[in-house]
């Protein structure tokens, strides 16, 4: 019962926030008949034709709409055009909306293609150098890469605030165009120029035990020793990240937010549909304040970068990376030894190894039971040794994800016209074909739920499984008691990156993990630019180094990773340090091939309950489609 209060007040709570943001005023829409017209060369086009605005306040507002990237002449040469329509309603919400015209050559020729570029761009006063090529690639079927010849049309002022239309355009040999539409948007700062010498106070929300706090306390402390008038509070932590994204979504209803909040790229969706999140990148941007220098944002993991501008098209900053951490293989290295077998790095080489990995774990049952009481029957034996299996995998939600990218499955994706989230496993043959996978090796690879356990790390160091996946920030879980007769571990452990499917080696695949930290919409300009200052300062190489080799979590930084300090962790550690730079050694090997997934209201619903479905899957009744469907169906519950 208290569970289901628990859930009913949660749920509660977000239909809250959305309402809230509903209140305000709700975005307008553009629509068109037609996204991808087709004409030939020297055909009359219309680019209005079929296209019109509403919004639920104004009504029609068709008359309204501005359109970038057209011109007349786009009918006379073959190529690809993109237009750009945006419209805004009485109280400033924008809507967007992009059509690709496609004018067939007579020539039958290919038109070249220009990709890399960001449509909507805003440039904040006084943030440095702006190219509207950075990034911007240009190629073609004949002439290969044309990227020089990219021509810039249009003017822009970064110097007045405004919106801006640009084209990018390019011309093949064959005088065959393609362009496509920037529309620049130049707007002030909301950073302060300068930091006041008057007391400052901010607060960080977070869900830290204990030991990590005192870690962010050490940086709050070297913080303030740079900035003496600012003062960062740091709470005790929640106990777990539901309980905070509960707490953040009541202070945000409540207009009692901190400042800082630690959080998972699912919590600030939710946040920030709330209205509740601060853009970070006129902070990034600022030639006085930004990630530039010794702190390049470029130097940030690009897959964290990534992570955290996935929120919208535009690419916008809500959060940047903290403790980040991924999973790693942690195996019974004293147990591969004896068996002469080399550590794993596919799913079918543990599979092939599953003999004698159960084997080895049965003899090992039964000394333990025969050790506890001699006069054991064989069925009490038997019941131990029933608790055998090679291997295990701590988190059923990770579990799906990760083998349904191994074999090139659908999971979740964002529709960025809607902002809604999209589910793809239902009816995806890869994806059906990783979960028969897992059903048909059960007997090999299991889950934690299959000891009545909620990780694995208790059966692994119990040696009733020899394979485990799990955080790479809890390796330490994994280490068995010391022998006392020996002063050793009952056994040796060894860490080694995720095991992969040898069947789609280029689809390797491991999770990207850990929480990020945002800036909410709360307090002064110069509490929030105090407040930039102190995620700055979390995230320099000093600190995220510091971090890593105190916690296990990853640097989040290029030059963390290649210091002297992290190095020497990395090859050579202390005693106490042995464990975390294991995991970190084997972080580091994958982390090639590290991938996240979207993030949007409702990612983490669907996240458990791919889980459940897994569980069912494997140790249920094993019904892989109506395991996928029932996930699908409660995913959708209530929408997107």
């Amino acid at each position: 019962m208290k569970r289901l209060t628990s859930l009913f007040l949660a749920v509660f709570a977000v239909v809250m926030l959305s309402a809230c943001a509903t209140q305000r005023n709700q975005a307008p829409t553009i629509t068109a008949t037609d996204l991808n017209p087709v004409i030939d060369q020297g055909d009359s086009f219309d680019p209005m034709a079929g296209v019109t605005a509403n919004d639920p306040e104004d009504k029609d507002i068709t008359a309204d709409i501005v359109l970038s990237g057209w011109d007349e002449t786009h009918v006379d040469f073959a190529g690809t055009y993109e237009l750009v329509y945006t419209v805004k309603d009485s109280a400033g919400e924008e809507a967007t909306l992009k059509r690709t015209l496609t004018v067939n050559s007579t020539t039958n020729a290919t038109p070249p293609v220009i990709s890399g570029y960001q449509a909507q761009q805003t440039y904040y006063i006084g943030s440095g150098d702006y190219n509207p090529k950075a990034g911007v690639i240009a190629t073609d079927a004949v002439d290969g890469v044309i990227t020089e010849d990219i021509e810039v049309l249009g003017t822009y002022f970064l110097d007045t605030p405004g919106t801006y239309n640009i084209t990018l355009r390019v011309t093949n040999s064959a005088g065959i165009r393609a362009n496509v539409t920037v529309v620049l948007t130049v707007a002030a700062s909301p950073v302060p120029l300068t930091l006041t010498s008057e007391p400052i106070e901010i607060t960080i929300w977070h869900a830290m035990g204990e030991a990590n706090q005192a870690l962010l306390q050490k940086y709050a402390d070297s913080f303030k020793e740079i900035y003496p008038n600012v003062t960062v509070v740091i709470p005790a932590g929640v106990g777990n990240y539901d309980t905070l994204k509960t707490n953040m979504i009541n202070a945000i209803t409540a207009d009692a937010m901190p400042n800082l909040v630690q959080a998972y790229p699912d919590h600030v969706a939710e946040y920030l549909n709330g209205k509740a999140v601060l853009n970070l990148n006129p902070y990034i941007s600022s030639t006085q304040w930004g990630l530039n220098g010794d702190d390049d944002i470029n130097d940030i993991i690009e897959s964290y970068l990534e992570e955290n501008s996935q929120y919208d098209a535009a690419g916008t900053y809500y959060s940047l990376p903290f403790n980040k951490s991924t999973e790693v293989m942690i195996y019974n290295k004293t147990a591969y030894d004896a068996l002469g077998l080399s550590a794993p790095t596919t799913w079918q080489d543990i599979i092939a190894a599953a003999p004698q990995l159960k084997a080895y774990g049965d003899a090992i049952a039964e000394a333990k039971v025969l050790a506890a009481k001699p006069t054991a029957t064989q069925a009490e034996i038997n019941a131990a040794k029933a608790l055998i299996v090679p291997a295990s995998y701590d988190s059923t939600g990770n579990a799906f994800i990760t083998f349904t990218r191994q074999f090139n499955g659908g999971y979740t994706a964002i529709n960025f016209q809607t902002f809604k989230g999209e589910y793809l496993w239902l009816d995806n043959a890869n994806t059906t074909a990783a979960m028969q996978f897992l059903k048909d090796n059960k007997s090999v690879i299991t889950l934690p739920e299959f000891w009545d356990q909620q990780y694995a790390s208790t059966p692994f160091v119990n040696q009733q499984t020899f394979v485990t996946i799990g955080s790479s920030a809890g390796v330490r879980y994994n280490v068995p008691a010391t022998d006392p007769t020996t002063n050793q571990p009952i056994f040796e452990i060894g860490v080694a990156p995720v095991p992969y499917n040898a069947s789609t080696p280029e689809h390797k695949a491991v999770i990207q993990q850990g929480t990020n930290i945002s800036l909410m919409k709360t307090g002064t300009e110069q509490q929030q630019l105090a407040s930039w200052l102190f995620l700055k300062h979390l995230i320099n190489t000093e600190n995220t180094i510091d971090w890593a080799m105190q916690t296990g979590y990853l640097p989040v930084r290029t030059s963390a990773y290649e210091s002297t300090t992290y190095q020497a962790f990395l090859t050579n550690p202390t005693a106490n340090q042995k464990y975390i730079s294991m995991s970190a050694n084997a972080a580091y090997t994958q982390s090639g091939y590290m991938f996240y997934d979207p993030a949007f209201i409702g990612s983490s619903r669907a996240r458990t309950q791919v889980g459940l479905a897994l569980e069912r899957i494997m140790i249920g009744d094993g019904n892989i489609a109506a395991a996928l469907q029932d996930a699908y169906t409660e995913s959708n519950l209530g929408g997107a």
